[in-house]
């Protein structure tokens, strides 16, 4: 019997393994999801934790393994990313595009998109415009 079970569990792999990994890579691919759908909100990392039913410790490692960041560092990427399409396809000004992601403070919405695009907003839009 206990060789049936063996057999039985190297053929049906996934539903006898009780992977933690697994599951913690569902909850990190949904909570990516989540930010996704709240670039133009302020989330907190108690927020994100509480939404993986994680402690904030354990889901900052789980994340970080997952994904190379930090979930904050994550959600901000994503933030410069949407912004990059505002500047690109919207008439938007640097003001009105930090307000559309959450970010009150323009200034520092300006400083954080030069550190990760290494250009100000303005000298993105200017070089990355097509013709127009």
């Amino acid at each position: 019997m206990i060789f049936y079970h063996f057999l039985s569990s190297l053929l049906y792999e996934e539903k006898f393994s009780s992977s933690e990994k697994r599951k913690e890579g569902d909850l990190i691919a949904d909570t990516i999801e989540l930010m996704q759908k709240k670039t133009h909100t302020v989330i907190s990392l108690q927020e994100l934790a509480r939404f993986a039913k994680l402690s904030v410790s354990h889901f900052s490692a789980v994340f970080r393994e997952r994904t190379g960041y930090s979930p904050i560092e994550y959600f901000n990427h994503l933030k410069i990313q949407k912004a990059c399409q505002y500047l690109l396809f919207t008439g938007m000004t640097v003001k009105e595009t930090a307000a559309s992601l959450g970010i009150d403070d323009q200034y520092y919405f300006s400083r954080m998109f030069t550190k990760l695009m290494g250009h100000s907003p303005v000298e993105y839009r200017k070089r990355n415009k097509t013709g127009k």
